[in-house]
């Protein structure tokens, strides 16, 4: 774990934004994203990935990296600027980036740090990186976007269908909570591509876990409401697959026995759209509907139930179990539910309705 001594990235923010109160945009470079990844010696390599604007020049938007690995943040900092031509601000936030190593033996000193200062606005995403956050933040990427803006709206994307919301304010409300663990998007840099590979799931400050992207749909109906997400199902008698468009979907937990023998009920209600079969069903009638309903629901609720009981056997709470819990129950104590959450009884009931199958003759 990274030394206590890594005295708080606040420290950096005060050193980056300090001295810029007076200067003009174009006087300035503005940190988009920040990036941390383990180095040798017990140190961490701090990356900042900036902007600076360029009126003269038609408001043209050059893109600087500068990195630096240090003891503290604050070091980091003062040796990164040491490569600048202008002073650094970090008013315009949008991405903080762990690498996978980082991420593994834990964050929590660079959390304290970025809690502290009011420069790093709450909607800032935090991410995982498999690989390290320097060779993602110094990457050229397509479309003419800085590699912040190219990663924010990457994000945001995702977040309007199969990616849970979450975000800087939402990850430390799971992380100081006593019922749930916090995640993050894991992503992967391809050549000049960023992807979303699939969630990085936390134990305490720790990433010890994750849900790959394919299997994002099925965490989500557990974890909130969704408007829109796809999803590539299964499919039994007849064999074959079925890619399906949620376009509304609500979760419900009923609690019985809470600090006792707890017996969790979740209900999940989808409705949506067939956007392929590849099967030997022909969906002719009413009946064929019907089957096909069935069989979405048996492969959400085998894939759902699954994805509870790894929880469960490896004692993470992505989906805040606990905290429903705690919200329905008397005398919740964090400990003891710690003892009865790897047993607790789950069940899940989803149930699924076809909307439309698409124009057939």
């Amino acid at each position: 774990m990274i030394k206590k001594t890594l005295i708080s990235i606040s420290c950096l923010i005060v050193l980056l934004s300090g001295c810029v109160q007076t200067e003009t945009i174009e006087d300035i470079q503005i940190i988009e994203s920040i990036g941390y990844d383990s180095a040798d010696d017990k140190k961490y390599e701090l990356t900042l990935a900036t902007v600076m604007f360029s009126p003269s020049e038609g408001g043209i938007i050059k893109s600087e990296t500068v990195s630096d690995a240090n003891f503290t943040g604050y070091g980091a900092a003062w040796n990164a600027q040491r490569e600048t031509p202008k002073p650094t601000a970090a008013g315009k936030m949008m991405v903080a980036l762990f690498g996978k190593d980082l991420a593994e033996n834990g964050v929590d000193e660079i959390l304290d740090g970025l809690k502290r200062h009011s420069t790093i606005g709450r909607m800032v995403d935090f991410c995982v990186i498999e690989g390290e956050a320097k060779e993602l933040l110094e990457g050229e990427y397509p479309l003419g976007q800085t590699v912040s803006r190219y990663l924010k709206e990457l994000l945001e994307h995702h977040k309007k269908g199969n990616l849970p919301s979450t975000n800087f304010h939402e990850f430390m409300y799971k992380y100081y909570s006593k019922g749930q663990d916090p995640f993050m998007p894991l992503i992967q840099k391809e050549e000049d591509k960023i992807k979303l590979k699939g969630l990085a799931l936390f134990k305490d400050d720790q990433y010890v876990d994750s849900i790959p992207a394919d299997k994002l749909l099925i965490f989500k109906m557990l974890y909130e409401d969704i408007n829109i997400g796809t999803y590539q199902a299964s499919l039994e008698n007849p064999d074959g697959y079925a890619a399906i468009e949620a376009v509304e979907s609500t979760v419900k937990y009923r609690i019985k026995k809470g600090m006792t023998k707890p017996e969790i009920q979740i209900s999940v209600n989808i409705k949506a759209n067939i956007n392929e079969v590849v099967s030997s069903i022909k969906l002719e009638n009413a009946s064929d509907e019907k089957n096909l309903e069935n069989s979405l629901e048996k492969d959400l609720t085998e894939n759902g139930l699954q994805m509870i009981k790894h929880f469960q056997k490896e004692g993470i709470d992505p989906l805040g179990i606990g905290d429903r819990v705690r919200s329905k129950t008397r005398g919740w104590e964090s400990t003891k539910w710690q003892e009865l959450y790897p047993h607790a009884s789950v069940g899940l009931n989803v149930s699924l309705d076809i909307l439309e199958t698409g124009i057939t003759e």
